[in-house]
């Protein structure tokens, strides 16, 4: 059995871990030339009503809302990467959590988060209906609509 002070060093050291293997990022690459393709996503963000507090596209924003024109993937691309490829090619910044197991959260997009208490946060939608994955695990196999919309919890 570990004594207080080995058990408090486990601990500290399992938490330090764990935040190594989560963090926050808008850095990315843009598309690989094997990731683009002919398969055509559209994606729309929707702040619903916290447009005006976007850092880079309040002025594009329609009732709250921005449909981009379409990206263009290979299969098996992943969601996320799409939207990787997005906040680059129209100039906003995504901030993103990963958790270990998982994937990536999207967690702020265009400086809009959602709440700290999670009332609410950055749906992903597939199609109009709340994905029943993640976006790191989601891949394009046909064109798509994709969304994130800040959802109540």
């Amino acid at each position: 059995m570990l004594d207080n002070s080995r058990l408090t060093l486990t601990i500290t050291l399992l938490i330090v871990t764990a935040s190594a293997l989560s963090g926050c990022t808008s850095e990315t690459d843009p598309l690989a030339e094997d990731e683009i393709g002919d398969l055509s996503v559209v994606v729309t963000l929707d702040f619903v009503d916290q447009g005006d507090q976007t850092a880079n596209l309040a002025d594009r924003l329609d009732d709250g809302s921005i449909t981009f024109d379409p990206i263009h993937v290979a299969p098996n691309v992943t969601a996320y990467r799409v939207m990787e490829a997005l906040q680059l090619r129209e100039n906003f910044t995504i901030d993103v959590t990963y958790y270990v197991g998982m994937g990536a959260f999207v967690h702020t997009i265009d400086g809009v988060s959602g709440a700290d208490d999670w009332s609410t946060y950055w749906g992903f939608y597939h199609e109009g209906v709340l994905a029943d994955v993640g976006a790191s695990s989601f891949e394009i196999t046909s064109d798509t609509n994709l969304s994130w919309i800040i959802t109540p919890a």
